[in-house]
C-alpha cells in the first residue's frame, strides 16, 4: 500500500541499537534505483511505525524531507513487531549481538513464543539463542565496551561466566588491553563469595572450606580455590552418584541441557508434582545436573522419555491393564482451554459495570480503582515491601489482555477524532473528560490488564461473582481432547442420551447440541473437588 512519507515514523522500540553504516551509499542507491524493498509498517494512531526499514526511512527523510507527502510503497502487518524487526535486521545487515540478545528477550517476554520456537522461526539453533540471551546479563560497563567494539564476541562470552560485579573488576584490571587468554585466566582464578558456595552448610564437606575476610562481614570469600573446587566437585559427584542409584541415570554438564546436542532428545521435563500425580517409576526418569562453579549455579532437572512412556501405555492396553479414566483426566491443552474459557467468562463479568462492587467490598468503583492503583505502587516505592504481605491483582502497565468487546478500539477511535478535530494531543482529550468518566476508564484499564491468574485470584478474593451454572460451553476441539470413555461419562453426567454404537464424532456432536440446549457442567468446580 502507498503511504505518505510524513505519516511514517521510526519504530520507538527499534531492536537495532548499534547503528548500521553506509547511509550515504543507501541514499545514492535510492536516488538511482528507487526503493528495492518495501518498508514494513504497523498502524500507530494516526500514523505508521516502520518495523523493518528504519535506515531506508532515514535515507528517504534525507532525500525528500520529513514533511514530504511523497507516497512510499509499504507493507502493513499486524504481527509481533519486535520479532519481525529483529528477524528482518538479522537476515540483512548483521545486528550487534547485544541487540539480538535484547530483541530475543523482548519477543519472549511478550509471551508469544519460547526460546525453542523463536530459534526455529529464526533458523538458528537453541544453543545460539541461549548464548545470545546470556549476553543480556553482562554488566553495563562491559556492554558499553562491547558495543564500542573494544573487544569481540568471544571475549564478551567469557565475561558471561561470572557475575556482574566480578565482570567489572576483571574489566578494570584489563586497563584497556583485552587479551582472551588473560581474561580466561582471570575468570579461572576469580574469588568465589561465601554466598555462591553450593555445598549445604550442614554437609560434612562444608567445614573443610577455607574462607577469608571479616568473619562478621557478608563479604567473605573462598581463600583456597583449588581446594574449594575439589571439595565442591566431590559434593557434585556425591549428588550424581545418589541420583544415578535412585533414577535411570544422571548426567552432569556445565550449561543448559538444550545446549548439549541430543541430550534431551525425545525427553520431556517432569516436576515433583508430575512424578507424584502420575506415579512415575524413578527408574524411568533421567536426571541432568547443571553445575557452574564460578557462578554458584547447581540445578537438578528431571526428564522422562516420550518413547518409553508411550510404549508402556501400549503394553498396558495390550495386557488389559488400562487405567480407568475420569472426567478429571484432561490433557494439558484441555486444561488450558478450560481455564481460558473460565478466564474469559470471569473477565466479562468483572468488565460489566453492573457488577456492584460496593455490595461485595463496601466501596465504590472509584475507590476500588484508586486503591488498586495505590496497591500496585507499593513494590516500586517501598524498600520494605519484602517484609509486608503483598498481593498484586493486576499489572500496572495496562497492557491489554483478553477480549473487551471492542471497548478500547472505540475509545481510541473517539480519541483520534477528537485530537484531529481540535488539533491537540491525547492528554488534552483526557483532560476534557469528566472525573466520573476518567474513573470509569481507569476501572476498565485495571480489569483490562488482568491476566488469567490475576483474574482468578481477584474473583476469589475480591469479586466473588455468582457464576452462572451454564457458563461452560465446550467447543468440539475441547471435547475432542477426551477419549470416548470420558465423553460417555460426560454425556451421562449431563443427561445426554447416546446410543451404544455412537462413534466419537457423533458423541461430540450430541454433546455440543446438549450444551447449546442448556446442559450444565462446571469443569473448574469439578477439578477443585478432585484435587
Amino acid at each position: 500500500m502507498l503511504i505518505q512519507l510524513n505519516q511514517l515514523k521510526h519504530n520507538p522500540t527499534n531492536v537495532r541499537v548499534v547503528k548500521a553504516d553506509n547511509l550515504d551509499k543507501l541514499i545514492a542507491s535510492i536516488k538511482s534505483r528507487d526503493l528495492l524493498h518495501n518498508l514494513v509498517v504497523q498502524k500507530n494512531g494516526t500514523g505508521f511505525n516502520v518495523i523493518d526499514g528504519n535506515r531506508r526511512l532515514e535515507a528517504l527523510f534525507a532525500i525528500h524531507g520529513k514533511s514530504s507527502n511523497v507516497e512510499i510503497e509499504c507493507k502493513l502487518i499486524e504481527d509481533n513487531a519486535t520479532e519481525v524487526g529483529a528477524m528482518a535486521n538479522m537476515l540483512r545487515e548483521g545486528m550487534h549481538p547485544l541487540d539480538e540478545a535484547e530483541a530475543i528477550n523482548q519477543v519472549v517476554s511478550d509471551g508469544l513464543m519460547d526460546y525453542n520456537t523463536l530459534a526455529a522461526n529464526w533458523g538458528q539453533t537453541n544453543k545460539w539463542v541461549l548464548q545470545r540471551v546470556a549476553l543480556a546479563d553482562l554488566s553495563a560497563t562491559v556492554k558499553d565496551a562491547f558495543r564500542n567494539k573494544e573487544f569481540g564476541l568471544g571475549i564478551a562470552q567469557l565475561f558471561t561466566n561470572v557475575d556482574q560485579e566480578t565482570q567489572d573488576k576483571i574489566f578494570a584490571d584489563c586497563n584497556g588491553r583485552y587479551d582472551y587468554d588473560n581474561i580466561k585466566y582471570s575468570i579461572g582464578n576469580v574469588k568465589i563469595s561465601k554466598s555462591r558456595v553450593i555445598i549445604d552448610p550442614k554437609h560434612k564437606l562444608y567445614k573443610n572450606i577455607e574462607f577469608a575476610g571479616d568473619l562478621f562481614d557478608d563479604g567473605q570469600y573462598v581463600a583456597n580455590m583449588d581446594k574449594f573446587l575439589a571439595l565442591q566437585q566431590e559434593y557434585v559427584d556425591e549428588k550424581a552418584k545418589y541420583y544415578n542409584k535412585k533414577f535411570k541415570d544422571c548426567t552432569v554438564i556445565d550449561c543448559h541441557p538444550s545446549e548439549v546436542k541430543g541430550l534431551i532428545k525425545n525427553l520431556v521435563q517432569v516436576y515433583k508434582y508430575d512424578i507424584e500425580k502420575e506415579e512415575i517409576d524413578p527408574k524411568d526418569i533421567n536426571v541432568v545436573i547443571t553445575y557452574q562453579p564460578y557462578k554458584g549455579n547447581f540445578w537438578v532437572q528431571k526428564y522422562k522419555s516420550k518413547i518409553e512412556m508411550s510404549k508402556k501405555e501400549l503394553d498396558a492396553i495390550e495386557s488389559g491393564e488400562i487405567p480407568e479414566l475420569t472426567l478429571a483426566d484432561m490433557s494439558n491443552p484441555q486444561r488450558e482451554m478450560t481455564h481460558e474459557m473460565y478466564y474469559d467468562y470471569l473477565r466479562s463479568e468483572m468488565f460489566d459495570q453492573s457488577v456492584k462492587l460496593k455490595d461485595k467490598l463496601e466501596t465504590s468503583q472509584q475507590h476500588f480503582t484508586l486503591a488498586m492503583l495505590c496497591n500496585e505502587m507499593v513494590p516500586f516505592f517501598s524498600s520494605t515491601v519484602r517484609y509486608t504481605p503483598l498481593e498484586n491483582y493486576t499489572s500496572i502497565s495496562f497492557s491489554l489482555q483478553g477480549e473487551d468487546n471492542g471497548y478500547f478500539d472505540n475509545l481510541f477511535e473517539e480519541m483520534s477524532k477528537y485530537c484531529k478535530a481540535n488539533k491537540c494531543n491525547t492528554l488534552r482529550f483526557f483532560l476534557h473528560q469528566t472525573t466520573d468518566r476518567l474513573h470509569s476508564l481507569l476501572y476498565k484499564g485495571v480489569v483490562g490488564s488482568m491476566g488469567q491468574s490475576q483474574t482468578f485470584m481477584s474473583h476469589k478474593d475480591l469479586y466473588n461473582i455468582s457464576v452462572a451454572k451454564d457458563w461452560f460451553k465446550p467447543s468440539e476441539e475441547w471435547l475432542n481432547k477426551y477419549k470416548i470413555t470420558q465423553l460417555r461419562l460426560l454425556a451421562h453426567k449431563v443427561k445426554c442420551k447416546l446410543l451404544p454404537h455412537d462413534n466419537k464424532k457423533l458423541v461430540i456432536e450430541k454433546l455440543v447440541s446438549a450444551f447449546k440446549d442448556g446442559a450444565v457442567f462446571d469443569p473448574i468446580k469439578f477439578l477443585d473437588t478432585v484435587k
